[in-house]
Order: structure tokens, then C-alpha cells, then sequence
């Protein structure tokens, strides 16, 4: 009797194995996705196997740095792969997933025309087996064309110090004038051939209105600029030009070079006297960058500017946020309380920046006023 029993527990064990797919295995997974991937050229001769490899279920969700969500994909009624006209195809798989029927893989694909990398590509896919075929049924794709990176970066190899840069626009935005002259000072003894090291110093004496100052960095910046790109030539020479129009001629040629430049478009909206233009500057930089202090503070000013109050306190509000500690989140506030008429919180406002640095002493005056 117990024999019996046993053998029908048996029995219906393998039954339902039986009515299961079978689980996936790695070496399967990765020769599918390899083999998919690469054969995906040739003009016709890739249109077959590109449209077997995927599931009439497929969901893909393409480069979803953009404002978009994932779609569920149509076969077309026919293709003459005439969009399958690289000339080759590489895969570098960086981890698979296993989940039984189904595994996950990401990976990073490349596609070369005349032996140039023109699409970069990092994934993100599910794959499963639908009959005896391996498909995809997910698909996640970013290219790295799609992702805004035309920065004015430093002319330097050394990672440590190409940081070090950003770190002292940040600050130079932030107006934190002191540290960022200290931050200048130390990238241009660690690199003294650099010449946008030199942009806190140039910064600082700008502000701080030393025009002898100013004009000896300028001379030891613009000595080393046979080494820069264009950009930094022109941002660089936009900081002591003596003329508006000149200065404004630097700053839109350095733009052209750095369109994606966070630091350009405040500089240029900050000389740009309609705040309608202005704001059309900004735009750009507040979509890439909607949380950057610099960029809110400008929108929020040149939306004062243009009687729009409340979207201005709406970015001085993202700048106090996102920079709580910082003295000009709560000066440019004190700033939007005044001209709102609210003489008792732009007082508060304006201690408040002088509580977090006592450096801020333009703070502390306009307190005092009031």
C-alpha cells in the first residue's frame, strides 16, 4: 500500500514538471543574446533573425533618460533593412540573472560603421523561451548619444583635479568667493599649466573689484591657453574684457562649444538685460540640471525681474532646499521678500546668511537697512 502511494506521489510530481517550462541556463541565455545581438547587420540578410529573437509580447522602453514610458512593440508587416546598416556589432554581457523560465540581462552593446563606435548602448532585458525559441519579452535601452554631456570640461587627464574644477564652479556659483579663490589657488599649484584653474581667482577678483588682481591672473590664465579648448579660451577671456558687447561675444562662443554648460548659461542669463531672453537661456539648464542652485537662483531672479513672483519664489524655494547651508540660498530669498514687501522675513532671511557665514556681511547690511 505504501509502495503504492509513494508511486502516485511520484507520477503526479512529474506531471507537473512535465506542464512547466523548463528553467533557463546561462549558457543558453548568453549565446541567445550574443548571437541576436551581433547578426543584427548585414541589411536584409538581418531582418529574419532580428524579428524571431523578439516576442509578439515584447514591452521595450527606449532611452527613458527623456520623458516617455515603455510601449508595447508592433512587427512591421515587412522591412527591407535598410536600418540594419552597420557594419558590425559588439556585446559585452555584465551580468545574467537567472529566475527560472526567465532571465535578466544587462549588457552593453556597440555598434561600428567603418570601424567607428557610432551607437553606444547600455541595457537592461528579460528573456524567456516561448515554444523551442529564446525572446525577448522586456527590453530597456539608453544610448549614450541621448544624454547631454557638451560641458566645459577642463583640460586636464587627471581625474582628481578634473573634480576639483567642478567643485570650484560650484562654489563660484554658490558665491562662496572665499573658498572658491582657496580652491583655484590649489588646482593651479597642482596643475600649473591649466589655465581654467585660474577661473576661481578670476572669479574672486571680479568680484571683489581688484581690478590689479585681476588683471595679473588674467595675464597668467590667458598665457597657458594654447593648451585649452575653445570653450574654456572663451570663458576665460569673457572675464576681463573691459567691454559688455566683447564679453558677451566670449560667453556665446563658449556656449557653442558647451551647449549642455550649466555655468555658461548662468553667466550669460546674468548679463542678459531682457529676463525673457534671459529665461529662454536658462531654460535648457533647468532641464538638465532642475535641482543646481545657480540655475534656480538666476530663473528666479529674472522671473522677479519680470514680475512673475511667484514662480521666482518658487526656485528660490528648490535653491533653499536642495542647499540649506548655503548663505545665498537665504540672501537671494531675503531679496525676493523685500521686493514682495515683507520687510520682516527678508530681515530674517538676510541674518539667517550671515548666521551660516559671517563673511556675508553684504547680508548683515541689508538687515541692518531694515
Amino acid at each position: 500500500m505504501k509502495k503504492n502511494i509513494l508511486a502516485i506521489i511520484i507520477l503526479a510530481l512529474n506531471l507537473s514538471a512535465f506542464g512547466q517550462k523548463k528553467a533557463l541556463t546561462e549558457n543558453e541565455v548568453r549565446e541567445f543574446v550574443i548571437k541576436s545581438t551581433t547578426s543584427q547587420v548585414g541589411y536584409k540578410a538581418a531582418v529574419e533573425g532580428y524579428y524571431n529573437s523578439l516576442s509578439d509580447e515584447l514591452v521595450f522602453w527606449g532611452n527613458p533618460v527623456w520623458k516617455n514610458k515603455p510601449n508595447h512593440f508592433k512587427k512591421p508587416k515587412s522591412d527591407d533593412g535598410h536600418n540594419f546598416y552597420e557594419d558590425s556589432i559588439t556585446i559585452e554581457i555584465h551580468n545574467i540573472i537567472l529566475m527560472g523560465e526567465f532571465a535578466n540581462v544587462m549588457a552593453t552593446m556597440k555598434w561600428y560603421i567603418a570601424g567607428i563606435n557610432t551607437t553606444y548602448r547600455n541595457f537592461s532585458c528579460i528573456v524567456t523561451k516561448e515554444g523551442q525559441q529564446l525572446r525577448y519579452i522586456q527590453f530597456l535601452g539608453i544610448d549614450h548619444s541621448e544624454v547631454a554631456s557638451r560641458f566645459l570640461w577642463p583640460s586636464t587627464s587627471n581625474k582628481s583635479n578634473e573634480t576639483a574644477y567642478f567643485d570650484m564652479r560650484e562654489e563660484i556659483l554658490n558665491l562662496n568667493v572665499e573658498r572658491a579663490l582657496k580652491m583655484s589657488d590649489s588646482l593651479v599649484a597642482l596643475e600649473p599649466s591649466l589655465a581654467i584653474a585660474h577661473l576661481g581667482q578670476l572669479f574672486y577678483y571680479q568680484w571683489t573689484k581688484n581690478q590689479v588682481k585681476l588683471d595679473e591672473y588674467y595675464q597668467q590664465a590667458v598665457s597657458k591657453l594654447d593648451n585649452a579648448s575653445p570653450a574654456e579660451k572663451h570663458l576665460i577671456l569673457s572675464m576681463n574684457a573691459h567691454d559688455e558687447q566683447v564679453t558677451q561675444y566670449h560667453l556665446e562662443q563658449a556656449l557653442i562649444y558647451a551647449a549642455d554648460d550649466q555655468y555658461i548659461r548662468v553667466v550669460l542669463a546674468y548679463n542678459e538685460r531682457d529676463p525673457k531672453k534671459a529665461l529662454q537661456i536658462l531654460q535648457p539648464a533647468w532641464d538638465r540640471f532642475p535641482e543646481n542652485g545657480a540655475v534656480n537662483n538666476m530663473m528666479a531672479y529674472k522671473y522677479m525681474e519680470d514680475g512673475q513672483m511667484e514662480k521666482a519664489k518658487s526656485h528660490f524655494e528648490i535653491y533653499q532646499r536642495v542647499y540649506p547651508t548655503t548663505p545665498n540660498a537665504y540672501d537671494s530669498m531675503g531679496d525676493y521678500y523685500l521686493k514682495a514687501g515683507d520687510k520682516a522675513k527678508a530681515k530674517a532671511m538676510y541674518l539667517k546668511a550671515y548666521e551660516l557665514d559671517n563673511t556675508w556681511v553684504q547680508s548683515k547690511k541689508k538687515a541692518d537697512k531694515l
